[in-house]
């Protein structure tokens, strides 16, 4: 006799949350990792006198990643790509800020020295501490002339009210941050289209690494990053367009892992299962046809007992046991059921018979259970 079946399965839902969280957070924690070597890497080189604000937007949201790792993985990951939107900015950013500020940073700090000096007057020293409490560097060189200006109206006895001279160095910072925060976004804006090539090639570069057994989903993958790369070359995308899509992707690829990871937990569980009942399971397969992806499990015991198993990616698992005497296998089939419920939290539903002969067929002994089969 042999006898078919289908059923649809799911991991019990607390599996499946707890793969689904393992895999968002071990991807979020790769992220943290190389953006918080960037930030240290940025710390170090003194980027924070071009752009603190900016870094310290960057530590915050790297300790409250680090946080949400923990208690919330999902919104950690949601943090992350945040971050990954606006970390490359800050390295050219700075990198052209010190570029265009550097020798008037140097310029700066020799004067006050010499003016110290030179000066002693409560006025000049109001002045200078004015100076010093200006610690970002483009802020400086865009409030250079004004304060400089202010300097020659002490020294020539025009200005000569303290209260007067912090009222209006206070309007020349307050301008000159105006004027650099313009800059900022002007540069970020000019230095994006590079930063999300960067983007693409990181995306690229992750999935190639990814152990996916469908290859042609991940074709797919590939081939929806290069027609990203190709719209932004020839104008077709925007940057913003391309931040979103690649967000998406990285989406449906983590949801591809998981739904591959939550397989082969199944069929982990199957495997054991049919030992457990002294079949000597094969290597198991991953087989293509017509379209559709799924694993083939195939189990022998020495009296020519046979189960096959095709387990999809769409919650089904398909099970033949054939080579038995007349109905002798439902007792195995019935075992095989309990187990898979009871013992390894795979759930059944939506039984269908999809084939069943009461006498042992040579006709049959080759053939395989498909998902796709109608009840006879």
């Amino acid at each position: 006799m042999s006898r078919s079946y289908e059923y649809s399965y799911a991991l019990e839902a607390a599996i499946r949350r707890k793969i689904y969280l393992n895999r968002i957070s071990s991807k979020t924690e790769q992220f943290y990792s190389r953006y918080l070597e960037q930030y240290n890497r940025m710390k170090k080189d003194g980027v924070a006198a071009y752009i603190p604000d900016e870094m310290n937007r960057l530590e915050s949201d790297l300790s409250r990643i680090r946080t949400l790792l923990i208690s919330d993985p999902e919104e950690a990951r949601e943090l992350s790509y945040t971050v990954g939107s606006y970390i490359r900015s800050m390295s050219s950013l700075a990198s052209v800020a010190r570029e265009e500020f550097d020798r008037a940073e140097r310029l700066r700090v020799e004067n006050m020295r010499i003016e110290r000096q030179q000066h002693q007057s409560e006025l000049v020293q109001a002045y200078f501490e004015i100076l010093k409490s200006i610690t970002n560097s483009i802020v400086v060189n865009y409030s250079a002339l004004g304060l400089q200006d202010l300097k020659k109206k002490i020294d020539t006895g025009i200005l000569t009210d303290k209260a007067e001279l912090i009222a209006r160095a206070k309007a020349i910072i307050a301008n000159a941050e105006k004027m650099a925060d313009e800059w900022k976004s002007k540069t970020i804006n000019s230095n994006r289209r590079t930063n999300a090539v960067e983007i693409i090639n990181d995306t690229e570069a992750r999935l190639r690494n990814e152990n996916i057994e469908d290859k042609e989903k991940t074709q797919q993958f590939l081939d929806r990053i290069n027609q990203l790369r190709s719209g932004l070359a020839n104008g077709k995308i925007d940057v913003e367009a391309v931040e979103k899509q690649i967000n998406a992707l990285e989406n449906e690829v983590d949801d591809t892992h998981i739904t591959e990871e939550t397989r082969r937990e199944t069929v982990k569980a199957i495997i054991k299962l049919l030992r457990s009942q002294e079949f000597t399971v094969e290597k198991p397969q991953v087989v293509q046809m017509e379209g559709k992806n799924y694993v083939k499990i195939v189990a022998k015991q020495p009296s020519g007992k046979r189960a096959i198993c095709n387990i999809d990616l769409h919650g089904k698992i398909a099970y033949k046991f054939d080579n038995y005497e007349g109905m002798t296998c439902l007792k195995d089939i019935e075992k095989f059921n309990v187990d898979l419920q009871q013992v390894y939290s795979i759930k059944l539903s939506d039984e269908r018979v999809l084939w069943s002969n009461p006498d042992k067929l040579d006709k049959d002994v080759n053939s395989t259970p498909n998902t796709d089969r109608r009840s006879k």
